[in-house]
């Protein structure tokens, strides 16, 4: 018998040690995964304040439309700064902090985040569809063949 709980203990080792090892892959993995996303994400904000910054040099020095342009161009700046330097572990603990502590809210804040990602995946389709009055007119049966 002895034999047999020495082989069974030696296999829950094995078992817990290929187990953390796993968690360990997955977690790296993961990480990788989230710090590639998080500089893409912050490239592509970068892009679009320098787009921003570009349009202001488009328009007349000084005028209103230049000094928006800016102001929009700065705050993307600042926003790629701070998606550059967030700690992705550490914002997944706020956000299960505060999932455990307001279900309700975080619920209903996710299924309108769904419903908003939807809405505008949907108005940004690229097959070319629009329901726009020409469109309307030839599904009224109002086109011309």
């Amino acid at each position: 018998m002895t034999d047999t709980s020495d082989l069974e203990s030696q296999a829950r080792a094995q078992a817990a040690d290929l187990g953390r090892k796993a968690k360990g892959a997955v977690k790296g993995t993961v990480r990788d995964a989230a710090d590639a996303a998080q500089s893409q994400a912050a490239r592509e904000v970068q892009a679009t304040a320098d787009a921003a910054g570009a349009a202001a040099d488009a328009f007349a020095l000084g005028s209103m439309q230049s000094q928006a342009a800016q102001m929009v161009a700065g705050h993307l700046e600042d926003a790629a700064h701070r998606v550059r330097s967030l700690d992705i572990e550490q914002s997944v603990r706020d956000v299960s902090a505060f999932a455990r502590r307001n279900p309700l809210l975080f619920l209903g804040g996710a299924a309108l985040a769904g419903f908003a990602a939807t809405r505008f995946l949907k108005a940004s389709e690229p097959d070319g569809r629009s329901n726009g009055p020409a469109d309307m007119t030839q599904e009224a049966g109002h086109g011309t063949s």
